[in-house]
């Protein structure tokens, strides 16, 4: 019962975040034309895939936010899910050419009940590029947490960028290289919560690349 209200209370809490802007313009845009989708082979498969977003026509994702729920949330709902969500920030490379950006939009796919935003990392110029995830393989009897993390590369320099997600799992390889201008939306698989059983959250990633 403890658990049941425990999680009953976070998850009120993180719609109310989840629907809260952040500090960016968010603008949805799904209709976007791409040139190609890229994957990776680590994903887990718990849930099921959420919308497609795509950052507005002209720009192109230079940054990237995560929803990770830390220790002491996970241990006060008693189930770890490690990490919740993806954002990423968008930016119309004729207005500036190298971070902070304070003019971008923000767009996400669906996204877990736990956890809080992380700051922004930026690329410190261009764009990102390709992805690799950090995920825990199936637990058995254990809990689960399925993807813990995120590396971005950037198109200058192939700078990476790590997200502060959590550590359980082993990283995958990584993507494969944007072959136009560098990335440009983003698609989940989110696995909603599962009331008394183990939740995991966010299990696997389709990334968007656009000319």
């Amino acid at each position: 019962m403890l658990k049941f209200l425990s999680l009953l209370l976070i998850s009120t809490l993180a719609v109310f975040a989840a629907n809260a802007s952040p500090s960016g313009r968010v603008q949805r845009s799904i209709g976007r034309p791409f040139r190609s989708m890229l994957t990776v082979h680590n994903g887990m498969r718990w849930g099921s895939w959420g919308q497609k977003e795509m950052c507005p026509t002209g720009m192109y994702a230079a940054g990237f936010s995560l929803k990770v729920a830390g220790m002491w949330e996970s241990l006060l709902v008693g189930d770890n899910t490690a990490l919740n969500g993806i954002r990423l920030h968008c930016i119309n490379p004729s207005k500036k050419s190298s971070a902070p950006y304070d003019d971008y939009a923000t767009v996400q796919s669906d996204v877990g009940s736990w956890g809080k935003w992380s700051d922004i990392k930026w690329c410190p110029s261009g764009f990102l590029m390709s992805f690799q995830l950090r995920v825990e393989p199936y637990q058995g009897t254990w809990d689960d947490t399925a993807a813990n993390n995120i590396r971005f590369k950037c198109s200058v320099n192939a700078e990476e960028l790590q997200g502060s997600g959590m550590s359980w799992g082993e990283w995958g390889d990584w993507s494969e290289t944007c072959g136009g201008t560098g990335i440009c939306g983003i698609e989940t698989m989110v696995e909603e919560p599962q009331g008394v059983a183990d939740d995991t959250a966010l299990n696997d990633l389709r990334i968007y690349c656009c000319d």
